[in-house]
């Protein structure tokens, strides 16, 4: 092989290599906004799920990528994980999109449209537009890599390593497997993997059957990659991600099996249906692609309830996600929104309970926060998708006031966490500690209350929670007295961070005091004596 041969498959490989990057980097920026916003805006029954997997898979060209954009989704409240499912399992279909454009004769169009969409991608200022721009531009320059690549690498078949590399693989159908997979990890994209099989099937560097088993290889590339990405992830972020490495464990199996009932038997199956679609090489290996992801995806979207069961038993709920998980609000409720609305008010008893875990474990404090921030994002949807559905003046009287109530709580969870901090930097002084727990030991009483108010709804829980939350209720003057007198003689800084303490302290009082008086209108009652419990009594 001379040195200009060796230059231009050099060449088409960093274009190929600089292609798939680019385009990979934009089509994912392109494409991860517009998953969440439809995401939000509708979440997916099992095949209309199905569509968006094959529609983002088709635009991010990167399975990985669609199954980590739909984890973060998922972890935001944004779609359940049950909506995810389909949309992870199909798009794998949709990332063979760009084997057929391989396939196709465009060489005219290659080299104009990286010439274009290059000028445009640095020109134009609109994020979009340039994003798309640059995503034109990588396919376009990975495609003209594939070009110059397969150009250069049809004299390797004359050369004696190369013609016994690739007769050890065609006379062994599992070795040509684990190229496939050897080639994907190293690509770190199946479907840049498939794409380059593809284009030295077709200038005859590689015969078909042997085409056909790396490419049922590919799938298995990208496990690698996704095992260390998903490393530190628990619950169920890990369970999505097994759930792609498991779709492409039974693709690999199962068109496997196929392959050698096709050998053995003769029964005409993949190879005899791609053959059928085409006789051009590249766009029978396309056909093989789509069939090697479309068949499992067809069989496996059925039983996708019983696989996600299968997987919580293997990756258990974290404690996180069990808080962060709704108990009361469901979708069925909303058929009646008054009925809707007390489970909402339990949900937000709730929430005051997750506001107090910091408060006996400060180690819990990141957890807690975010299981908190998933159950408020998902009560603040489920109140608004009452709204669309009420209908009696008495739901959209309590309706304003749930919403007050929940912005309220937000509000004194974060002065929680900023109470929790203060109280760990007295940690410093054995006597500033102490004092600091008087404190959070008051507020931790009080946030019991406001639960057991939201629940019990009796006029002597409501009156305990108004007693003990007033300015000037007994037991928090002696806590906040206990704590400056222990701060005294403590240094400056202790001295700045207690009384931070005990302004957070009263302001988390002031807090639960306000949101005791709406606790009657919030739980719809109309007993004169929990309404009298809230409206009357010194402040």
């Amino acid at each position: 092989m001379g040195l200009t041969t060796l230059a231009s498959l050099l060449l088409g490989l960093g274009l190929f290599f600089a292609g798939l990057q680019w385009s990979g980097e934009n089509l994912r920026k392109l494409a991860a906004d517009r998953l969440g916003a439809q995401a939000g805006s509708r979440p997916p029954s099992s095949w209309r799920g199905a569509l968006w997997g094959i529609g983002f898979g088709a635009l991010m060209q990167s399975a990985t990528a669609v199954t980590f954009s739909a984890v973060n989704l998922v972890t935001s409240a944004v779609l359940t994980p049950i909506s995810a499912l389909p949309v992870i399992v199909w798009a794998n279909v949709g990332l063979t999109a760009l084997a057929f454009l391989a396939s196709l004769n465009i060489h005219p169009w290659v080299a104009l449209t990286v010439g274009i969409s290059g000028v445009l991608s640095g020109l134009l200022r609109t994020p979009s537009w340039r994003a798309a721009a640059a995503a034109l531009f990588g396919v376009s320059l990975m495609l003209y890599g594939l070009e110059a690549m397969g150009a250069a690498a049809a004299p390797l078949r004359s050369l004696p390593w190369f013609h016994a590399l690739t007769t050890a693989t065609a006379g062994s159908p599992l070795l040509a497997f684990v190229s496939g997979v050897v080639l994907a990890i190293l690509l770190q994209s199946n479907t840049g993997a498939v794409l380059l099989i593809i284009t030295l099937a077709g200038n005859g560097t590689l015969d078909f059957a042997q085409s056909v088993m790396m490419i049922y290889g590919t799938n298995l590339g990208a496990i690698p990659l996704r095992a260390l990405l998903s490393a530190g992830m628990r619950g169920t972020p890990v369970r999505l991600v097994r759930l792609e490495d498991s779709f492409c464990v039974m693709s690999a199996c199962l068109m496997v099996v196929l392959f050698y009932v096709e050998s053995l038997s003769g029964l005409p199956l993949i190879r005899a249906a791609a053959h059928a679609v085409s006789d051009n090489p590249r766009l029978a290996l396309a056909t093989v692609f789509l069939l090697s992801n479309a068949l499992p995806a067809l069989l496996i979207t059925p039983l996708l309830p019983q696989c996600w069961r299968v997987l919580q038993r293997l990756w258990p709920q974290t404690a996180a996600e069990h808080a962060s998980q709704p108990k009361y609000i469901n979708d069925s409720s909303l058929a009646d929104p008054a009925t809707a609305l007390d489970l909402a008010t339990l949900e937000l008893a709730r929430l005051a309970s997750h506001v107090r875990a910091p408060l006996h474990d400060p180690l819990a404090a990141a957890y807690a926060s975010a299981s908190f921030n998933t159950l408020a994002d998902l009560l603040s949807r489920f109140l608004t998708q009452i709204s669309l559905k009420a209908g009696k003046a008495e739901v959209l009287e309590r309706l304003p006031l749930l919403r007050e109530a929940l912005a309220s709580i937000r509000y004194i969870e974060q002065s929680v966490q900023e109470l929790q901090l203060a109280a760990t930097k007295l940690s410093a002084s054995p006597q500033a500690r102490q004092g600091g727990a008087h404190l959070t030991a008051e507020i931790d009483h009080l946030l019991d209350l406001v639960g057991h108010a939201l629940h019990g709804k009796t006029s002597q829980e409501l009156e305990q929670l108004r007693s003990a939350s007033r300015a000037h209720a007994p037991a928090l003057e002696q806590a906040r007295t206990q704590c400056a007198e222990a701060i005294a003689g403590q240094s400056r800084d202790l001295q700045i961070v207690g009384q931070g303490l005990i302004d957070d302290t009263n302001r988390i009082a002031w807090m639960v005091h306000r949101l005791s008086k709406m606790i009657p209108q919030l739980i719809g009652s109309n007993d004169p004596a929990l309404i009298a419990a809230a409206a009357t009594g010194p402040d």
